[in-house]
């Protein structure tokens, strides 16, 4: 097979491709070029979905001549001067890439006035050929029309979804823009109809309810943290407005829509753990305002993707002080085991912080013979303050369920979950003070594990002997348990050992610390608590209810399930035709 040498207008057409893909990219890389020439106001105009035409209209600084005429050249840009400069990016675009992609595949028409002159320049191409200049006499700022996308590369083209789905990628993208920059005016016409305006504010609170409306708004919390050379504005719901879909969750880097990096997600979703139920999600906005030489965000053509340098720093503090926020508003106990150094300063709506221990000084009255709202299936309402005194033990149904009576209302426990919570934060408190009862083993434990997993287990033995689970390699692919926590009960011990491993093999490869594969495997190893089937008696039945309101945190299990439903005295007496 022969090798040929592709044509300069072959490789321009391959690299206009790598940024614009659909007319999303050309809308976003226009706006984003409106807002780094300082544009207060921004106007979107597409039809088609932006297959046919797309005009940007901004009061930005505007061209000269020249500038124009470099504008639409591959690798032209103001943004960036040398190689050194990609380390300090303050700008939306900076490849010199877009206007030159979106020539090669459009007839392209920019009119332009720089600020202070007299008179304006239009430049006209079509395919990025018979490129023309003319003089203009406009308004100062800039015009960007787009005609015919791909009209030359049809094989693209038919590639492109329904105009209904490429209009949703449009407003979808146009709206974490406007999210982003709140100092700026957008509006957006599609087929020469309104679609949204978004009127510039001081206020951030108020373009979020401009985009994402008042229901959201009104269950939304704020909390600022500043930290060496990174500000962060976090905009978050609490556990009882959790959401079915991860919708409302937004990244901003520097005013930059950018997508959430794995470890950012696996922190918010750690710090919701202890109140998430399965299938609900957060909604959270976080605004990241960062020295630039600490990101990369030159790793994409569309420059959705970010690097971190300090991933683990960032995802201490996110993860501490959303943890905190939550667990502070939830009227049971405060976790004090968060410290983050003095040099941090956190401030909320309602909340101020001793910085140095990370306690929340709370004012906010939350008496304990008042009813607790708490997250789950269905909201329910249990009172913590000497519960124990006024429950009364109905007994077990199905083997699974413990039923209660408290306060003219019914509870429903799962006992399973309601045991595994109980269990994890003794396990966890246990470890905090180091204090871990280990039961020996009159007998070894033997198990033999496959390849691979012995490798990931000889990797973690360290961290399982930490957690009082003590094993040793006893032959090649064999291993034996000797001791382990006296809180796991009669277990196999082997046997809940391959599960742990199994799971870290299969989710766990890219964990960021230590701690939190420590808090996996205690939450799997404590799986192995009374289960569904398991008959109890009444007075087990009690001590496990009443250990569960010793808990931090007794809304769910560790893994996210609720673990009770409540049933009133007025509900009954309604079904019963009562009342």
């Amino acid at each position: 097979m022969s090798i040929n040498i592709l044509s300069r207008e072959t490789i321009n057409k391959i690299a206009a491709g790598e940024v614009i893909e659909r007319p999303l990219n050309v809308v976003k890389e226009l706006v984003e070029n409106s807002l780094d020439a300082f544009a207060s106001s921004v106007i979107i105009e597409i039809e088609n979905a932006g297959k046919k035409f797309i005009r940007v209209v901004d009061d930005g600084l505007g061209m000269n001549r020249k500038d124009l005429l470099l504008s639409i050249l591959k690798h032209a840009t103001s943004k960036i001067k040398n190689f050194d400069d990609l380390s300090y990016i303050h700008s939306f675009g900076f490849r010199g890439e877009a206007l030159s992609s979106i020539a090669t595949v459009s007839n392209f028409i920019i009119k332009t006035r720089k600020r202070g002159e007299a008179l304006g320049w239009k430049l006209s191409s079509i395919g990025g050929q018979n490129i023309k200049v003319f003089p203009w006499a406009g308004y100062e700022g800039t015009i960007t029309e787009v005609e015919n996308l791909f009209f030359n590369t049809p094989a693209r083209y038919k590639f492109l979804k329904n105009d209904s789905n490429e209009k949703a990628k449009i407003i979808n993208s146009l709206e974490e823009i406007a999210l982003s920059n709140q100092n700026i005016t957008f509006r957006l016409f599609s087929e020469k109809k309104y679609i949204f305006s978004t009127i510039k504010t001081n206020n951030r609170i108020n373009r979020i309810s401009d985009i994402l409306g008042r229901d959201f708004t009104k269950n939304i919390r704020n909390v600022k943290i500043d930290y060496s050379k990174i500000s962060l504005d976090i905009y978050f719901i609490d556990h009882n407005n959790l959401l079915s879909s991860r919708k409302y969750q937004y990244l901003f880097v520097n005013a930059r829509p950018v997508n959430y990096p794995k470890f950012m997600i696996h922190c918010i979703y750690h710090a919701y753990r202890e109140f998430i139920s399965i299938g609900k999600h957060p909604g959270i906005l976080i605004y990241v305002t960062i020295d630039p030489s600490e990101i990369d965000v030159n790793i994409h053509p569309t420059k959705r993707e970010i690097k971190f340098a300090n991933e683990n720093k960032i995802y201490d503090i996110i993860f501490k002080i959303l943890k905190n926020e939550l667990m502070s508003r939830s009227y049971f106990k405060i976790n004090t085991n968060l410290s983050i150094s003095d040099n941090c300063t956190v401030t909320t709506n309602n909340l101020k912080y001793d910085v140095s221990k990370f306690v929340p000084m709370y004012t906010e009255n939350c008496s304990t013979d008042k009813h607790t709202s708490i997250s789950s299936i269905k909201q329910i309402e249990i009172i913590s303050e000497n519960f124990e005194n006024n429950m009364k033990i109905i007994g077990q149904i199905f083997d699974t369920y413990i039923i209660v009576e408290s306060y003219e209302c019914l509870y429903i426990f799962d006992q399973h979950a309601t045991a595994e919570r109980v269990k994890y934060e003794l396990y966890l408190s246990q470890l905090k003070k180091q204090n871990i009862k280990i039961q020996q083993m009159l007998i070894p434990e033997n198990f033999d594990i496959p390849y691979s997993g012995s490798e990931v287990l000889k990797a973690n033995i360290s961290i399982l002997n930490e957690l009082g689970i003590n094993v040793q390699e006893f032959g090649k692919n064999s291993f034996r348990v000797t001791a382990y926590p006296a809180l796991l009960g009669n277990i196999s011990i082997g046997q809940t050992i391959k599960i742990i491993i199994s799971d870290i093999e299969r989710n766990d490869k890219n964990i960021i610390e230590i701690h939190q594969k420590k808090d996996k495997i205690i939450r799997l190893a404590c799986h192995t608590s009374i289960r569904s089937g398991d008959k109890i008696s009444f007075v087990e039945a009690k001590k496990l209810i009443n250990d569960l309101f010793k808990c931090e945190c007794p809304f769910t299990c560790p893994h996210g399930r609720p673990l009770v439903y409540k049933i009133s005295l007025n509900e009954f007496e309604k079904f019963f035709k009562r009342k």
